[in-house]
C-alpha cells in the first residue's frame, strides 16, 4: 500500500511538471508573439549612415573589447555581437533632447532565447550608453549590462543640425 501512494506521488509530480513545461514553454509565452522579424523594418532615420568606432566592456569595468556601431535603412547593429552571436540589426528610435540625440534598440538573438537593448546618446560626434544582454532559460533568467564609447568614423554621415 505505502509502495503504491510513493508510486502515485511521483506519477503526480511527473504530470504537473510535464504542465509546467508547456505552460512556460516559449512557445506558450506572449512576448514571442511580439518579435518583429528585422527582415520587415525598412526606412530611414536621422542617424543613418553613421558608423561609430566604439569599446564596449562590463558596466562599471574597463572596456575590453573593439566594435562598430552602425546605422542604416532605420537600423542599429553592432558588428561584434552580430559577428560573434548572429544578433541582427533591429530597428531603432530616438528623441531629441537639446543637441543631443537619445536613441534605443532592440536586437534578438534568432538561435536562442535572447536578446539586447540598446540605449544610448550621440552628441557631437560621440556615442556612449548601456545595454543589456538577457537571455532567458526554462530556469532562470540572466542579465548583464554592459556600456560603449564611441567616436564617429571619418567619412559617416555626420548629423546636421536644423536650426
Amino acid at each position: 500500500m505505502r509502495q503504491s501512494k510513493t508510486i502515485l506521488a511521483i506519477g503526480g509530480l511527473l504530470v504537473l511538471l510535464a504542465g509546467g513545461w508547456f505552460v512556460f514553454s516559449p512557445e506558450a509565452m506572449p512576448i514571442q508573439a511580439e518579435n518583429v522579424d528585422t527582415a520587415d523594418v525598412g526606412g530611414s532615420g536621422v542617424l543613418d549612415g553613421m558608423t561609430f568606432s566604439a569599446e564596449l566592456g562590463p558596466l562599471g569595468k574597463p572596456a575590453d573589447v573593439n566594435d562598430r556601431l552602425v546605422f542604416a535603412n532605420g537600423t542599429f547593429v553592432s558588428t561584434e555581437c552580430e559577428r560573434r552571436c548572429g544578433y541582427p540589426a533591429g530597428p531603432y528610435f530616438i528623441r531629441q533632447v537639446g543637441d543631443r540625440i537619445e536613441f534605443i534598440s532592440e536586437t534578438r538573438c534568432p538561435d536562442k532565447d535572447a536578446k539586447i537593448v540598446w540605449r544610448g546618446t550621440v552628441d557631437d560626434g560621440t556615442i556612449k550608453g548601456v545595454f543589456t544582454w538577457t537571455t532567458v532559460r526554462w530556469y532562470w533568467t540572466i542579465e548583464k549590462e554592459f556600456s560603449f564609447e564611441g567616436t564617429l568614423v571619418e567619412g559617416a554621415t555626420p548629423i546636421v543640425s536644423s536650426r
